[in-house]
């Protein structure tokens, strides 16, 4: 019994071979499909005010007829048809959804997102700032330590 088993399992493999290859092949040629992927890609950006920034897309396996560059769903009009684009002297406004769309003659092939944050280091504090000072947490804890020591004693001595 076994050994039907095993010829039946060949048998039955053989002939999904066949049919599936027979799928994929059509008056005798094989069909293929362009794939690509993207290469690099500027997931997210951060600036400080007046500093440049550069965000990009690269994409591998197809090669786009034409880029172009949306910020908050509005297509950009100047400079943006490129697969970098160059935020100079960035500014708060410059912050947001940066979305890129590759096409292939008309047809769309690629569209990718960039979160783009704008930070104003005149509103972050420097490093080292005293808003909590450190030495007022050891005074609070040295107070507590006091307080639990004599608190103690005070129950030996009862």
């Amino acid at each position: 019994m076994p050994k039907r088993a095993g010829i039946r399992l060949m048998i039955a493999i053989l002939i999904v071979g066949l049919i599936s290859g027979a799928a994929l092949a059509e008056g005798g040629a094989i069909r293929t499909y362009l794939t690509f992927r993207v290469t690099n890609r500027t997931q997210s950006a951060i600036a400080n005010v007046g500093e440049d920034l550069q965000i990009e897309v690269g994409v591998d396996g197809v090669e786009p007829t034409a880029w172009q560059w949306y910020f908050e769903g509005e297509k950009i009009e100047n400079n943006a048809d490129e697969r970098i684009y160059n935020i100079v002297n960035a500014q708060m406004e410059d912050a947001g959804l940066y979305t890129m769309q590759a096409y292939q003659g008309d047809k769309m092939v690629l569209k990718v997102d960039v979160n783009v944050r704008v930070i104003d280091t005149t509103f972050i504090p420097a490093s080292g700032d005293d808003s909590f000072p450190v030495y007022g947490a050891f005074i609070a804890l040295g107070i507590a330590s006091l307080m639990a020591v004599l608190a103690f004693r005070r129950r030996q001595s009862a």
